[in-house]
């Protein structure tokens, strides 16, 4: 037969039971916070994976409950075609005939509906440059010796020697169109202008015509033209640089 618990055992007893109710509500604490933590975790995770895809970069991670279909609705907005290129109206046209004039779903005789004309454009296969040979005739003075030579305006007076052989203005501009308008570094110029044009031209070319333009050609704003009309309508610069 046992007698009464001491007083000292059962306050004992009390506080390990508040200890370990206080334990408890610790470790739910503990164990929500994880949880919360986990779930921030894998949103994370997910936005860096989003970020790190090009394929959908304006995806905000939730579906729409009823997208709308991509495109432009049928009566919104402009309706544009790519229209035939000028030069189609002079280029001989290949005949594309019917070549079996039964129907290929029911035998049926074909008559003939219309014409349709289409076109495709496209680079020449190989690029021509366009070279113009100037035979300058060379005169001596009989008295003192001096030579005289003929006068071109498309030939500079030092042109002759080892500068004889140079680039026209066209190409020129297309170069300073490329680099000053496009941006392209000037030491991949010589390399597209000769895959382009056929043409080599070289960096010290290109520099030495650019420092010898007058200020009003510094001064005018970077436009970025159509490289044809730019290459068509360049004015002849003041000193033509050798190549």
């Amino acid at each position: 037969m046992t007698g009464p618990e001491p007083e000292g055992d059962h306050q004992r007893i009390e506080e390990l039971e508040e200890e370990n109710q206080s334990l408890r509500e610790e470790l739910t604490r503990v164990r929500t916070e994880n949880d919360r933590l986990r779930e921030e975790v894998k949103k994370l995770g997910k936005l860096l994976r989003s970020k790190a895809r090009s394929a959908t970069p304006f995806s905000k991670g939730k579906r729409k409950a009823h997208p709308k279909r991509p495109g432009r609705k049928p009566g919104q907005g402009p309706f544009q075609r790519r229209d035939a290129p000028p030069a189609a109206a002079g280029a001989d046209p290949v005949e594309v005939p019917v070549t079996n004039m039964r129907c290929p779903c029911c035998a049926g005789e074909l008559k003939w509906q219309r014409t349709d004309r289409v076109t495709t454009t496209d680079i020449p296969a190989q690029p021509q440059p366009e070279v113009k040979v100037y035979d300058v005739a060379v005169c001596v003075c009989t008295v003192c010796g001096k030579s005289v030579r003929g006068k071109h305006s498309a030939v500079a007076a030092d042109q002759y020697g080892a500068t004889a052989h140079r680039v026209g203005p066209r190409l020129k501009t297309m170069a300073h169109v490329l680099h000053y308008g496009y941006g392209v570094p000037v030491r991949r110029l010589p390399a597209i202008l000769l895959a382009t044009t056929g043409v080599t031209l070289t960096q010290s070319a290109m520099t030495r015509d650019a420092l010898k333009q007058p200020p009003a050609w510094w001064a005018m704003p970077i436009r970025r033209p159509a490289l044809g009309s730019a290459t068509h309508q360049s004015p002849t610069p003041t000193t033509p640089v050798g190549q």
